[in-house]
């Protein structure tokens, strides 16, 4: 049997989730639940889990938090998130904690969230599975090419170039993954993807909850390029140079905590500042430095949102070394200081209405 830990601040909740679902049909036990992070991790220590379904918004110590320690302390428990409403940002930045699915708690009242069960049933026992097979060389092999594809595809050279597009596609069919390997893959890609694209568009790449074959996979692919050609590719420069832009773009996303200048990001794709900037602003939309500002602020927005951090903490993990300077900056974005944003948004209000 999986054991099963539900941790949410709603009684009403956690009660409901453990009388809606048949967990026996899915070889599962409720084994506890716990209404907040401290809980959660209280009864971790002393009791065996496998799957944990958690929720975010919660007193003591959020879900964001207990996603973070439970990781690292419990690295072999499945995390799955409960979530009111389907927050991209958010769903995001729990795939990136290691959350292998999520269940919106609307659902629960239609009783179409079994799929969702199923799917994690799936991925656990694969897993588990894979972790216990004696064929140690094809595992390794797969990692190894799955590490490669994963590189090609946050590159993004693919976006533009179509021989590349067409070799990752070949590739990845090459392996014939099975439809929850190929789902788990993709929706790790989707994060970096969509990450690029929103910041870009403030539009979403559409997620499936799975992909049943290979051809599903490819469709979504074929799309996913179109909407990123519309959103890096506008301008007609060379594919070499739309390849540099990508670049800096991901690399802003990625070193986002510390001191990003469009000097040295010039530098590190190998162009002029000048002729940087000139292509960035074409590219992405807008200067090197306002799309930095852009997405530091919706970084801080969903660390303010989801998290219990202090403003100073925050404050340095968005990449800015004072916080009177940094709440100034909020302050102007978003019409609110980042203590008045936490309160407003934690109270209920999403924060795609600002």
């Amino acid at each position: 049997m999986i054991k099963v830990l539900i941790v949410d601040d709603d009684n009403l909740v956690r009660k409901g989730l453990i009388s809606i679902l048949p967990w026996e049909q899915y070889s599962m036990e409720v084994v506890g639940e716990a209404k907040n992070g401290e809980k959660a991790l209280e009864f971790l220590a002393s009791n065996k889990v496998d799957l944990m379904l958690t929720d975010l918004a919660m007193p003591v110590m959020s879900g964001m938090e207990l996603m973070r320690i439970a990781r690292k302390q419990y690295p072999h428990i499945f995390i799955v998130v409960l979530t009111l409403h389907q927050d991209f940002e958010y769903i995001q930045e729990c795939l990136r904690l290691g959350a292998i699915d999520y269940i919106v708690k609307v659902e629960m009242e239609q009783e179409n969230f079994g799929e969702v069960m199923m799917r994690v049933k799936a991925r656990i026992l694969e897993e588990q599975s894979r972790n216990g097979s004696s064929i140690e060389s094809e595992s390794d092999d797969e990692k190894r090419l799955l590490s490669d594809l994963k590189k090609r595809g946050h590159a993004l050279g693919w976006v533009h170039r179509t021989s590349d597009f067409e070799r990752l596609l070949e590739d990845l069919q090459n392996l014939q993954l099975s439809p929850a390997k190929l789902t788990s893959f993709l929706h790790a890609q989707w994060i970096v993807w969509d990450r690029i694209y929103a910041s870009v568009t403030e539009k979403h790449i559409e997620l499936p909850d799975a992909f049943h074959s290979w051809m599903d996979a490819k469709d979504w692919l074929n799309g996913v390029r179109e909407r990123l050609v519309d959103a890096i590719g506008k301008a007609q420069y060379s594919e070499e140079v739309k390849d540099c832009i990508a670049r800096a773009v991901q690399a802003m996303h990625d070193e986002l905590t510390g001191s990003v200048h469009a000097s040295e990001m010039a530098k590190r794709v190998n162009m002029s500042r000048s002729y940087f900037s000139q292509c960035f602003k074409d590219l992405v939309g807008m200067t090197f430095n306002e799309y930095l500002r852009h997405i530091r602020m919706e970084k801080a927005k969903e660390y303010l949102q989801y998290t219990q951090k202090t403003i100073q903490w925050i404050t340095e993990n968005t990449g800015y070394t004072d916080q009177k300077y940094f709440s100034r900056v909020f302050h102007e974005k978003t019409g609110m200081l980042p203590s008045e944003y936490r309160q407003w948004t934690q109270s209920g209000v999403q924060v795609s209405d600002i």
